[in-house]
């Protein structure tokens, strides 16, 4: 790593000029359940007299230093249990363990039975962070038919989802999407094994997580890259239980579309030895079948009188798949004296989609503007050519994740340390996708000798529009097509990313008032790279009829007959340029395969120093952040039908430095009533494929399609003030509002060359100097034709805003003849503001305004049921032009599930996903003119668990 050395002392020489000399008398000690087994996180342990408090970690540990010797009264809360008080003699070192609620039991990887204890568990994590969180306690991930991690995020307050093929894939954290959010494993940032900075999070498997924590609010001790949190999944630790532990989970999924049960297996062990070793695995299966019925539109025009007509393409498409999981959890803790702690944390997930589509286009449909009838719900137009198309793809994606580190007490200091290898690698590197393409229908139609040509669109019900005509005999015939180009792809992207940490803290006094004080330096080297490799072939007179098994899609929902061919076990044997007839087309293998290639390596320098200050009612956690970033970026400069010989590399790189302030404040006026504030500064970097330095000019050289490896990154000052109430032992009330003011926001953007008066092309010069992109590289000659440029821009200063409301309780708290019954609700409301560099006025990408959840649950004896409803309100997806952006529909996805103890060892499951049978609707600009529906079908999961 080529770091500079000076940074790095100068790092250095900030952690230590922290340094003070006082006394170090300490308390320690551990806070369970009333078994003593079950270490309870999130505890608050105070030593009343002093006004000293801390909270226990996720191992249920507390630590006092710099305590005056002596006898001290300490006090635990823990919501959902009373408050224990104890006695301790302090002289150097005292340890006392303490053990509040009743007596409990595992089940399902947690430290107590069902929804209730995860309700405390979360509520308890939340109430005595100092910053802004929200938690998912592991058992809460059991209580909802999750598969994946983002499915269980979608419950957070303030969070929404992307779906693929119906499972959640990317979180939005208050509006903000994905590529602006942070992901990471046990504190390490996950790297993409897309071209992009988001993080899917449908290839990790909830079942190896033992919980998840959205962090809202940034505390200088976290990476700074995050607009709108930190989303960290923590995986199983031997220590977060006594002794050993089993449990095997077995279950089968059955979709009403795909007619199969899909198998899933996890099977989870660890164990301590000797109090000091342990040891803790899980491994996952799942080979899901998935199907998936579905028809989109290109892009939608109006006429003179402003009736919107449909003026691109018209495609069917059907999707079966099988997705398998793979992942495996390795982790060790070693407790190697009472003062230091080891570990090493290993995650590998490997997630694998073998996809067919069959593909079904009618094509070029704007002649319904010119020869055509439109009407507000139908359009007349002859229609010209058709295409069937088949892909075979299989797509392998993998996460790596390795920590080696641990914590070492020495008096009143504390030093944490860490160096972590994160990789993601995403490969398509076998896949095929042929067209055969049915021309001159009208001719064929005269042929025939129908007298009607024309087809009928019926867009009386806009999410499935429904053809109709005499025409469409002939469009059903396989004979009538023939091949227009067969595609093979094999592109690998990979990101791997190198980090150490270095952190030390101490605890001391200034005054009477209790500061522990922090800092530290990471170093993060990362390395993103494209590997794009297509080939084309073309063919003449190479018929469809050849590669039809099937005739028809069975069991197909919309509304007009899908196809079945081309049957992709037979257009395999075309792979390699095996058909007869076939040839190379170089100009467009060349174009695809050269053309986006990218690398780029980003080394950041972070170094950060904060105090928390103990004031009594008041916890404020102060302190700044340096990020010091060095880019550098390499591209290709490349031309369709160019000669790759002639192919140029481009090279690019940057430097820059943010200085990052963040206070976190956090008010008990008494003990269930808790305000909070906090305002921190932000940095996320561009995406990979936004700042890749590729160029890319269309054949005729008209057109200019790069990358913008200038952008300058998104800056932001985030502001968050809320309160919290818990009026009853298992309930909180809470309301907050957030506000975040964005520069450098970063919009694709496209700038055409104008005409003048006399219809002639405005001077190129003049064109180009309204486009805010680097061309200065490009000669004059490779600019000359140029009439069309699109590439990533930033814009001005944007804004974003919202409320959050947040409601848990145990009903039993209210009346006792409610017990078992749970309820939990929440709401969101955000809005937000862009303005283009046309003066259009958008909201941010992927922003839904509205956003609510509501559960209702009942855990007592050997039944544990839930009912839940998430719904997300519409938001734009794709920028296109007003009243034609692409928006996402809005969505209320209802499930439920049932639980059943049989012993203390074994429990069945029911549980049921998407039981209103609820499709992914997009739109462009008005719910009336169709972009993609998707229907995904209703999902029965049935189930056992084994915990010994």
């Amino acid at each position: 790593m080529k770091f500079r050395y000076r940074k790095l002392i100068t790092t250095g020489l900030i952690s230590a000029g922290l340094a003070q000399i006082a006394s170090a008398d300490i308390i320690r000690g551990q806070v369970t359940d009333a078994s003593g087994e079950a270490p309870l996180e999130g505890a608050i342990v105070r030593i009343e007299g002093l006004d000293r408090s801390t909270t226990t970690d996720r191992y249920g540990d507390y630590r006092f230093a710099n305590i005056p010797a002596g006898e001290y009264t300490v006090s635990v809360s823990y919501i959902g249990a009373q408050p224990v008080t104890e006695t301790v003699t302090v002289q150097n070192e005292a340890r006392l363990d303490v053990r509040v609620g009743s007596d409990v039991r595992y089940l399902d990887n947690v430290l107590v039975v069902g929804s209730k204890a995860a309700q405390a568990g979360a509520i308890n994590q939340q109430r005595a962070s100092g910053a802004i969180i929200s938690v998912i306690d592991s058992d809460g991930l059991g209580n909802f038919p999750d598969t994946t991690v983002a499915d269980s995020l979608a419950r957070v307050p303030g969070l929404s989802i992307e779906t693929d093929q119906g499972e959640g894939r990317y979180v939005s954290i208050r509006g903000i999407n994905t590529d602006l959010i942070a992901a990471s494993i046990n504190g390490v940032r996950t790297p993409s094994p897309e071209d992009r900075r988001g993080v899917l999070l449908d290839g990790v498997p909830s079942d190896l997580l033992d919980g998840i924590t959205v962090q809202k609010s940034l505390t200088p001790n976290v990476d700074a890259d995050s607009l709108g949190g930190v989303i960290d999944l923590k995986t199983i630790s031997a220590f977060d239980r006594d002794g050993r532990f089993i449990r095997a989970k077995l279950e089968g999924a059955y979709n009403e579309i795909s007619e199969q049960v899909s198998p899933k297996a996890t099977l989870t062990y660890s164990d301590t030895f000797n109090d000091t070793l342990g040891v803790a695995l899980s491994v996952n299966y799942q080979d899901l079948a998935i199907e998936t019925h579905n028809n989109e539109t290109g892009e939608w025009g109006f006429l003179d009188d402003g009736t919107a007509f449909l003026n691109d393409d018209y495609e069917q498409r059907w999707y079966d798949l099988t997705r398998q999981r793979l992942g495996f959890i390795a982790n060790f803790d070693w407790r190697v004296s009472d003062n230091t702690d080891l570990y090493l944390r290993t995650l590998y997930n490997n997630y694998e989609d073998n996809e067919v589509r069959n593909k079904f286009e009618f094509r070029d449909l704007d002649d319904a503007e010119d020869d055509g009838v439109v009407t507000a719900n139908s359009q007349t137009l002859p229609l010209n050519e058709m295409d069937a198309e088949v892909r075979q793809r299989r797509e392998v994606r993998q996460i790596q994740t390795y920590a080696l580190g641990g914590q070492t007490d020495w008096q009143a200091w504390s030093f944490d340390y860490e160096v972590a290898y994160a990789y993601a690698e995403e490969d398509d590197s076998d896949n095929h996708d042929v067209t055969f393409r049915f021309e001159d229908i009208q001719d064929a139609a005269a042929a025939a000798g129908l007298a009607d040509s024309d087809v009928v669109i019926d867009f009386s019900n806009p999410e499935t529009p429904k053809f109709s005509g005499a025409l469409l005999d002939l469009v059903y015939d396989p004979s009538n097509y023939f091949l227009d180009a067969f595609e093979e792809e094999e592109t690998v992207n990979e990101d791997a990313e190198i980090s150490a940490r270095f952190d030390i803290s101490r605890e001391s006094l200034i005054g009477d008032t209790p500061v522990e004080w922090q800092a530290g330096m990471k170093i993060r080297d990362r390395e993103k790279t494209r590997d794009a490799n297509v080939t084309f072939y073309e063919a003449d007179d190479f018929n469809l009829s050849p590669f039809v098994g099937n005739q028809l899609i069975s069991g197909w929902r919309l509304a007009n007959p899908m196809p079945a061919w081309p049957d992709p076990d037979l257009t395999s044997a075309l792979r390699n340029g095996a058909g007869e007839g076939f040839e190379l087309d170089e100009d467009s293998t060349n174009f695809d395969s050269l053309a986006e290639d990218f690398t780029i390596d980003e080394q950041i320098l972070a170094a950060y120093a904060m105090g928390t200050f103990d004031l009594g009612p008041l916890t404020l956690i102060a302190g700044v952040r340096m990020e010091d970033t060095k880019t550098d970026l390499s591209g290709n400069i490349f031309a369709e039908e160019d000669d790759p010989a002639n192919l140029v590399r481009r090279n690019v790189s940057n430097d820059y430095t943010n200085w990052l302030p963040s206070i976190n404040a956090r008010y008990a006026f008494n003990d269930k009533l808790i305000a909070r504030g906090a305002y921190y500064a932000a940095v996320v970097r561009p995406s990979f494929g936004e700042m890749a330095p590729f160029t890319a000019f269309n054949d005729d050289r008209d057109e200019l399609e790069l990358g913008n490896p200038n952008l300058d990154p998104y800056e932001a000052d985030n502001f968050d003030l809320s309160l919290e109430y818990y009026p009853t032992e298992l309930s909180v009330l809470s309301v907050g509002a957030f506000y975040k003011q964005i520069d450098n926001a970063i919009f694709p953007a496209t700038f055409e060359r104008e005409e003048d008066d006399n219809g002639d092309l405005v001077p190129l010069s003049e064109f180009l100097q309204t486009v805010p992109v680097d061309l200065s590289y490009l000669t004059p000659g490779q600019l000359a034709d140029v009439e069309e440029v699109t590439s990533f821009i930033n814009v001005g200063s944007s804004e974003l805003y919202g409320i959050e409301f947040n409601y848990v309780q145990s009903l039993s708290d209210l009346n006792p003849m409610l017990e078992g019954f749970l309820v939990s609700a929440n709401l969101t409301l955000t809005d937000s503001e862009s303005t283009l560099p046309d003066g259009r006025e958008v909201s941010f990408l992927k922003q839904s305004e509205t956003i609510w959840n509501l559960a209702v649950g009942y855990d007592k004896g050997p039944w544990d049921l839930r009912v839940s409803a998430n719904y997300r309100g519409d938001y734009i997806d794709e920028l296109f032009e007003e009243d034609l952006d692409r928006m996402t529909n809005d969505r209320l996805l209802v499930e439920a599930s049932a639980k059943y103890k049989v012993n203390d060892h074994i429990q069945l499951y029911l549980e049921g996903k998407n039981l209103t049978d609820e499709p992914e609707y997009y739109y462009f600009g008005s719910e009336r003119r169709l972009s993609q529906y998707d229907e995904f079908g209703t999902t029965v999961v049935f189930g056992a668990r084994l915990t010994y």
